[in-house]
């Protein structure tokens, strides 16, 4: 469990390495954590306070984010044969977590705009289908 947890660290900061000058070879289980610190803290250069945090456990997921104007966004998919599309055509930045955990749900999510800025959405349950805009 401890390996799991820290591949899924290094797959998270694998984005920030170029950006930091840091090769992924320097990258080990000691440090990550220390540079997880480091982007919660803010200490990171306002052109890299961006991230996107993706994690699918199971079979047949699929997941599709397209961002005009990245910030935040967490998805967690647990189960199998999920599908979630996120697509943020508009200027306003995604700030969003999105936890599924069930089988054979379908997520579409367009849009990101001051009403759904910092939204938390759970799901818990099979074969659901879900329409979400923002416009």
């Amino acid at each position: 469990m401890k390996n799991l947890i820290t591949i899924i660290l290094v797959l998270i900061f694998s984005q920030l390495i170029p950006a930091q000058n840091i090769s992924f070879n320097d990258i080990n289980s000691s440090n990550v954590l220390e540079l997880y610190r480091q982007s919660q803290a803010g200490n990171m250069p306002q052109e890299m306070k961006s991230m996107d945090i993706m994690v699918q456990i199971g079979e047949g997921n699929m997941i599709q984010l397209i961002d005009k104007t990245p910030n935040f966004i967490q998805l967690l998919q647990t189960g199998n044969y999920n599908t979630t599309l996120f697509i943020n055509p508009n200027n306003y930045p995604t700030n969003a977590e999105i936890k599924i955990n069930g089988s054979g749900n379908y997520i579409d999510i367009t849009g990101s705009n001051s009403i759904s800025d910092g939204m938390k959405m759970n799901i818990n349950a099979n074969d659901m289908t879900i329409f979400m805009r923002n416009y």
